[in-house]
């Protein structure tokens, strides 16, 4: 009996050996295959339209990373607004689609992605407003070495009757990435000598700081520019900008400018208040604007401010202005002058100029403005009738010795000169777009990617409560089955 006894007892040692190396084998086995799974992983996006599959053009992008490039998103995860989740989603996925690709292509170390509650984070948010000069949710800052780039939620999604209809994720932070990362960044020269607006002016009225910053912000470098100390425009500049002038423009200069945006393709954008002198009459008339001495007027309440500011509503489709067009947003201005394409211009072949922006329809440019001691009253012998052209855009193709159509000089004059002031970027959103996308298409800085923005699709499943019930009683009868046909086995085992 002894023996007998030493036998079943060393058999179920065996047993429980043998149970306990088979836990540690399915122990094992998950394990590895989890850790299998996390390093050797492939995404498929089963999709119909591929919305999470990032282009050909990105992954190459991506692939050919030479130094570390982090998007720091501050758009709130669990927020109130249904629009910033879904943003926030969808921004989640593409950035996780970058990730994946960098660790693919073997570099996923050059891929970093925070995420920043602006709201509890207050030390992180206190961090970012010093060092990249943000403070505020919703947006998306692309952190290069030396480089950053701000993307808004504007620059993210396009909007129909104030609803998101189109994510276009990819081309923003692809672009943005494509910029913190290149060799060179973009300079933008600002004219001095004729008493413009000054971009270290804080001033509300006449300052140009917080349009400066803004520009810092998006990665372009700022100079001012004297043309009766230089010989030429700069050879790194990449725009110039002439911001309300109060004396004119000197022959000189005028030529200077004239050769900078014939010979160099260059970018000009200048606004002008009413009433000045800004002695540029001859190189706009070489680019068919014509800005008159004139005095827009305003009629229709809908096109004033309650403050007396006009409200600039009319909006001519152009990849200037189509960012304001989708998101249903206007400009807020000071008094304005008509500047319009100038139909008596000889106008060549490879020149294209359209108006831009537009005043009311009961609106009128009032030629005997200086007058004193009258009410204006619309005269149709010397008065320009509504609506005002106020923004005029001209693009100039260059043809090669193949017969190719090349990419020119570029004009936007507006008949506005606080458009872009202190005051009126820190009230209005859509003068603060209109600056930044008027940029975009001066510099080509829109067309970096041609990738087409991906549809918004929301399936809403409509049941009753009833039928809910029915669903979820069909969804847990196969589990319960099981559930009941085990207790009734274990039970079986212990009779």
């Amino acid at each position: 009996m002894a023996r007998a006894t030493d036998q079943f007892d060393v058999s179920n040692r065996l047993r429980a050996l043998h149970r306990l190396i088979q836990v540690l084998l399915c122990v094992l086995f998950f394990g590895g295959l989890n850790y299998a799974a996390m390093r050797h992983f492939v995404r498929y996006d089963a999709t119909q339209q591929h919305l999470f599959s990032l282009s050909p053009e990105t992954e190459a992008y991506i692939a050919s990373l030479e130094e570390p490039i982090r998007f720091i998103v501050t758009i709130p995860r669990a927020s109130a607004q249904a629009e910033e989740q879904l943003l926030y989603r969808y921004v989640q996925r593409l950035l996780d689609q970058y990730r994946y690709q960098a660790k693919k292509a073997g570099i996923a170390d050059q891929i970093e992605v925070e995420y920043v509650n602006t709201y509890e984070d207050i030390a992180r948010a206190a961090e970012l407003a010093q060092n990249y000069g943000i403070d505020q949710p919703n947006i998306i800052l692309v952190v290069g070495s030396n480089r950053t780039r701000l993307i808004l939620p504007t620059d993210l999604m396009e909007f129909e009757e104030r609803k998101p209809v189109a994510f276009k994720g990819e081309q923003a932070l692809t672009s943005a990435l494509i910029d913190v990362s290149a060799s060179r960044t973009p300079r933008i020269y600002f004219t001095v000598g004729h008493v413009e607006m000054r971009l270290d002016d804080v001033s509300p009225q006449r300052g140009l700081s917080q349009l400066a910053s803004q520009l810092r912000t998006r990665n372009f470098e700022v100079g001012a520019l004297d043309l009766s100390q230089s010989s030429a425009v700069p050879e790194d500049a990449d725009a110039v900008v002439i911001a309300d002038p109060r004396g004119p423009f000197l022959p000189s200069e005028q030529e200077k400018l004239r050769r900078y945006l014939s010979d160099r393709a260059g970018r000009l954008l200048l606004f002008l208040s009413p009433g000045q002198k800004h002695g540029l009459e001859a190189l706009l008339e070489d680019w068919g604007i014509r800005a008159d001495d004139m005095l827009v007027l305003e009629n229709d309440p809908n096109y004033v401010e309650g403050a007396g500011s006009y409200l600039i509503r009319q909006l001519v489709p152009h990849p200037v202005t189509n960012p304001l067009i989708k998101n249903q947003t206007f400009l807020v201005t000071g008094l304005m002058r008509p500047v319009r394409p100038d139909i008596g211009a000889s106008i060549d072949d490879r020149l294209r100029v359209s108006a831009l922006l537009g005043s009311s329809r009961s609106s009128w440019g009032e030629r005997a403005y200086t007058q004193s001691g009258s009410t204006p009253v619309y005269d149709a012998a010397s008065d320009l009738p509504g609506p005002v052209t106020v923004g005029t855009v001209a693009e100039r193709r260059s043809a090669s010795q193949l017969g190719i159509d090349l990419p020119g000089g570029r004009v936007v004059a507006i008949g506005s000169g606080d458009l872009f002031a202190n005051r009126r970027l820190t009230s209005s959103l859509g003068n603060s777009l209109f600056f930044s996308s008027t940029m975009n298409w001066m510099l080509d800085r829109d067309q970096t990617l041609a990738l087409p923005p991906r549809p918004i699709e929301n399936y809403q499943v409509a049941i009753s409560q009833g039928e809910l019930r029915q669903l979820g009683l069909l969804y847990l009868a196969i589990p319960g089955t099981l559930a009941v046909f085990g207790l009734i086995l274990l039970w079986i085992r212990k009779l």
